[in-house]
């Protein structure tokens, strides 16, 4: 899930939620759950590239506790 604010053309700011409960059918408790928020940048660098980064925070014992993360992306014209 990501909710993110256009800051200029090129610069997006945003807030992404990485989770997981465990199996569909019956959910772990609390404690083994994994929850991450990621304050993330995206760079619009060209009408055809983006970079987007960030660094999360885990909000449960299960989660790490401090991640980064990158992603370069490229669209494509079908």
């Amino acid at each position: 899930m990501k909710f993110s604010y256009d800051f200029t053309k090129k610069i997006t700011g945003g807030i992404e939620y990485y989770g997981s409960v465990g199996p569909a059918t019956e959910f772990d408790p609390f404690r083994l759950q994994q929850h991450q928020i990621v304050p993330a940048i995206d760079l619009n660098l060209s009408p055809k590239w983006e970079v987007n980064f960030g660094l999360g925070v885990g909000i449960t014992g299960a989660t790490d506790h401090l991640i980064a993360k990158t992603i370069i992306g490229y669209r494509f014209d079908f």
